[in-house]
């Protein structure tokens, strides 16, 4: 019985001198814990100006530390850029080509090394958190910066030996993005609801030279729900989803990119005034591998090994009943426009697969609309650039395309542009092999008013070359069994009726009914005013329907 109050006598100590210690500990944390605080917060505000040269000032409603569990947050985070330094620093040249300022809702940093910042001035944490922060960068291309440039750790060495953050993230991000140029013009930019994060970032005298990291980072991730923009004429909307984009894997995947029309075809119509071609494309599960992110942040450069198109549409739709805009085509094929783009870009290889592509005309005679189908097309592009450098070892951008032609024609076809000649200089080649004449009805009926009752098309094979001006190239049109039906528009309807006399004397005299033989055409496009107002796709498809037509019905045939 004498034992247990003695016992218990013990534990009592024991627990008192628990529950002193613990009142010790937390109240010197404390008081560390204010004293760090006030601390944290001169310095904070003083490592923004002196490294800024007072240009940034750092503001927050509240900052709380608590050292026991290395926690940091700062409540309401704004870092704002002073007009009137800003200003003095152009007047003297030193003034930084990009500018930022940002918001923050709550600025998080967790699993913090208080001790080992304040006793060995290393800066090292678990994470740092942004919440809804809004993100502004400006790149003023006017400013000249003559001060010598320093990377991070020469900025940071006199007041810090290291910083390491195991992860920098900010979610639901708005970032506003605005490019001054040198005549003054503004480029801007608006992304909603985009995430960035970065792991293993370090900062210090060796990290800089480390081949595995990227910016001081081992990894840099982006991600980007949608993004939807607006073309200058008001008939379009470009819109991107799903983006992701890895720099330790040097991969940018996009769920999708289109372009939606903002109208209908007949309000379409109605607004673009003059011929214009429509598109409507959906382009799925884009790939973009090795680009090189140091290109692209310091010189602005778009280069990468190989992108992918996984599957996709392109449907194009073009209205002949329109008057013929003003001028002329000169100066817009592909090879030209893409010289013109003031993005720089080299792909080797770029690879379409399983695209499907449309073509609708409406023919002012008829009133009707042809119908153009090229589906599961797999196609290559090589050496896709508009970089002068890259063009003198190389100028030719060459593509290698197979698919099937309305239905049943087996094509392939090989494209050459040359980047070095102003004119736009082409050559097409191609073949076409085991397809139903009847298939192409969709396109002859409404755009030539003609049928194909039967046709076995053997071999169709084509080659031709030309520029903006004209082109020329030989066809040849191996087929068997050729009926057609010559046809005419019934007044007030869509239906269409047959021409009987004509048809006969068509089938009788003129058509070839059939051509076993090495039948070539070799044809001309000369360089007339109505052949420079054609774009480069309609330029190549007259060119080769002449040469069909001649070969089956003759030079200058009556229909």
């Amino acid at each position: 019985m004498q034992k247990r109050p003695l016992f218990l006598r013990i534990w009592k100590k024991v627990l008192l001198s628990i529950i002193i210690l613990i009142l010790l500990v937390l109240g010197a944390a404390w008081y560390i814990g204010q004293r760090w605080n006030k601390q944290i917060q001169w310095q904070l505000k003083a490592y923004i100006q002196d490294m800024s040269d007072s240009l940034y000032t750092l503001r927050y409603a509240d900052l709380d530390l608590n050292p026991i569990t290395g926690s940091l947050t700062l409540e309401k985070v704004s870092l704002i850029r002073d007009p009137d330094v800003y200003k003095r620093l152009q007047e003297e040249q030193r003034a930084p080509k990009l500018i930022y300022s940002f918001t923050a809702d709550r600025v998080s940093l967790s699993y913090f090394r208080v001790w080992r910042y304040f006793m060995k001035k290393e800066f090292n944490a678990g994470s740092l958190v942004f919440d809804n922060p809004v993100v502004m960068l400006e790149t003023n291309l006017q400013n000249k910066d003559t001060t010598v440039r320093k990377n991070a750790y020469q900025n940071i060495s006199s007041k810090l030996k290291s910083l390491y953050l195991g992860t920098l993230l900010l979610s639901n991000t708005n970032l506003r993005y605005t490019v001054v140029k040198r005549d003054s013009s503004l480029v801007m930019t608006h992304l909603e609801n985009l995430r960035i994060q970065v792991k293993d970032f370090l900062i210090d005298s060796v990290a800089l030279e480390d081949p595995t990291r990227f910016l001081y980072a081992r990894n840099y991730e982006f991600g980007l729900k949608e993004y939807r923009y607006r073309t200058p004429d008001s008939l379009y909307w470009m819109h991107v989803a799903d983006v992701h984009y890895s720099a330790e894997e040097q991969m940018l995947r996009i769920g999708q990119f289109a372009v939606e029309p903002r109208y209908p075809r007949a309000e379409f119509d109605i607004r673009s005034k003059t011929q214009r071609d429509r598109f409507d494309v959906k382009l799925n599960n884009i790939e973009l591998a090795r680009l090189q992110p140091r290109m692209l942040l310091e010189h602005q450069v778009i280069w990468a090994d190989k992108l992918t198109i996984n599957n996709g549409v392109l449907d194009i739709y073009h209205n002949r009943k329109l008057p013929e805009p003003p001028g002329n085509k000169l100066g817009q094929y592909p090879n030209q426009l893409f010289k013109k783009l003031a993005i720089p870009i080299y792909i080797d290889s770029l690879v379409g697969k399983k695209t499907d592509i449309f073509y609708t005309e409406i023919n002012p005679k008829s009133d009707e609309a042809g119908k153009l189908s090229i589906k599961q097309v797999h196609g290559v592009f090589r050496n896709v650039t508009n970089i002068d450098s890259m063009i003198a070892k190389n100028s030719h951008i060459t593509a290698d395309l197979n698919a099937i032609l309305m239905n049943s024609g087996k094509l392939k076809a090989h494209f050459d542009f040359s980047m070095k000649d102003t004119l736009g200089v082409f050559g097409v080649s191609g073949q076409v092999k085991s397809m139903d004449g009847k298939d192409l009805n969709p396109v002859l009926k409404p755009l030539a008013m003609v049928q194909v009752k039967s046709c076995d098309i053997q071999d169709l094979t084509f080659s031709m070359t030309g520029n903006e001006r004209r082109a020329s190239g030989q066809v040849k049109f191996i087929y068997r069994n050729l009926k057609v039906n010559i046809l005419k528009k019934e007044e007030g309807t869509h239906e269409f009726k047959r021409k009987g006399l004509m048809s006969f004397l068509a089938n009788v005299l003129i058509i070839k009914d059939s051509n076993p033989a090495d039948g070539e055409t070799r044809l001309a496009h000369p360089h007339y005013e109505r052949d420079i107002k054609k774009s480069f796709f309609n330029l190549v498809w007259k060119t080769l329907f002449t040469g069909i037509k001649e070969t089956a019905l003759g030079p200058n045939p009556p229909i």
